[in-house]
């Protein structure tokens, strides 16, 4: 099983929402923690700033099956590349820079380590040469074209982005592995969590005017990212009555942890990525919020 943390997720969200409304939580129940609440309707807790009530929730969330088994796989395969990559361009990240690149996920499938070694020698040359002539892009826009390649000695494409670094943001180069096909996967797991998250935090809209929050965790570093994810839920969410009022998502994959709104009050990621800058905030490992992002009430 992944290591999944409700509690300070929720906790780093609860925080956002404090800020953002300028008042501090009161009246708060551990529902999943022993209450007469029926099963059905338990939540991970609920609590309220000011008058206002907020029923909040979470669930972890998983590219494919077999996900454990790859990432498993990773330390071997992939981190010797990251690490030579992150040495190699130091001078570039050191100013914030984030360079990104999309592998296949099975790049290295069955080769034996000397094939392995040989291949990351190629892409470690193809980085190298290729990252310094990259277009600068808002830190996690995906959209668009990629520059991508088979670099000489890969048997396979590669992709490569760069992020330029907001004020303060330490650099890094990182990986991203992307299944060869459809989405469908990813959107099968994410539809049949809302199908058991939405139901619960609805009926504690209608039955005590709560304001509901849903956080999807995320802790893959390899194909996941905040635009394929809200890709994925927008078209759920907006196809249901009982949505909730604001969707986030946490990836507690680095240090520090990320979160994101994905939908709130009806203004997708997209929507409120291109009104300010940056969208998403920071916190720790207990949840305690670093750095604030967008603090407008959408």
């Amino acid at each position: 099983m992944l290591a999944f943390h409700e509690t300070e997720t929720c906790e780093g969200i609860i925080q956002h929402l404090e800020q953002r409304q300028c008042a501090w939580r009161s009246d708060v129940q551990i529902r999943d923690r022993g209450s007469e609440t029926s099963a059905d309707a338990r939540v991970e807790m609920a609590f309220r700033l000011d008058d206002q009530l907020y029923a909040i929730e979470h669930t972890g969330i998983e590219p494919f099956d077999g996900f454990m088994a790859h990432q498993n796989r990773a330390a071997s395969l992939f981190l010797p590349l990251q690490a030579a990559a992150a040495a190699a361009l130091g001078s570039m990240l050191a100013n914030g820079v984030v360079i990104e690149m999309h592998l296949p996920i099975d790049a290295f499938t069955d080769r034996k380590m000397p094939e392995v070694r040989a291949i990351q020698a190629a892409l470690l040359a193809w980085i190298t040469a290729t990252a310094p002539t990259l277009p600068p892009r808002r830190y996690a826009n995906y959209r668009g074209t990629l520059v991508t390649a088979q670099p000489a000695g890969v048997p396979f494409q590669a992709s490569l982005v760069r992020f330029d670094g907001i004020a303060g943001m330490e650099g890094r180069f990182q990986l991203k592995h992307l299944t060869r096909g459809s989405e469908t996967p990813r959107v099968e797991r994410i539809a049949r969590a809302c199908e058991k998250k939405f139901p619960k935090l609805a009926r504690w809209k209608q039955s005590d005017g709560a304001r509901t929050v849903l956080v999807f965790e995320d802790n893959d570093v390899q194909l996941t990212n905040v635009s394929i994810v809200a890709e994925a839920y927008l078209p759920i969410a907006g196809a249901r009555a009982d949505a909730p009022d604001e969707t986030y998502m946490v990836s507690t994959y680095t240090l520090p942890w990320y979160a994101w709104p994905l939908l709130v009050a009806g203004q997708s990621y997209f929507d409120l990525a291109a009104i300010s800058h940056p969208v998403h905030f920071e916190m720790d490992t207990s949840g305690r919020l670093l750095k604030p992002g967008l603090t407008a009430h959408v």
